[in-house]
């Protein structure tokens, strides 16, 4: 069973291109950016939109660059965890890690 790697923390990026927390996106995983690719990767995955949002994470549809599929990624913003929230992120990898379905 493939799992998906677990991806650092981006900062949200505004239209008026502000970086959401301290800094820029600057480099995120891949060598050099393309001409006139202005959109966030992390990885192989482009970042295109924010499907969810919660307390200390947001979700992001994202494309595979390789294969194009489209997936589903949640970033973490560490910055906002306490000690409770970080036992929740806990026992949500862990849960994820139990189950078995070609969608996860």
């Amino acid at each position: 069973m493939s799992r998906t790697p677990v991806l650092p923390t981006l900062p949200e990026r505004y239209p008026s291109g502000k970086a959401g927390v301290k800094g820029d996106i600057g480099n995120t995983g891949r060598s050099r950016p393309r001409p006139g690719d202005d959109q966030p990767h992390v990885g192989k995955y482009r970042l295109i939109k924010t499907i969810g949002k919660g307390n200390f994470a947001k979700v992001k549809l994202a494309k595979h660059i390789p294969t194009s599929k489209e997936v589903a990624i949640k970033i973490i913003d560490k910055q906002v965890l306490n000690q409770s929230s970080l036992a929740k992120v806990y026992r949500e990898v862990r849960i994820m890690k139990s189950l078995d379905h070609p969608n996860i």
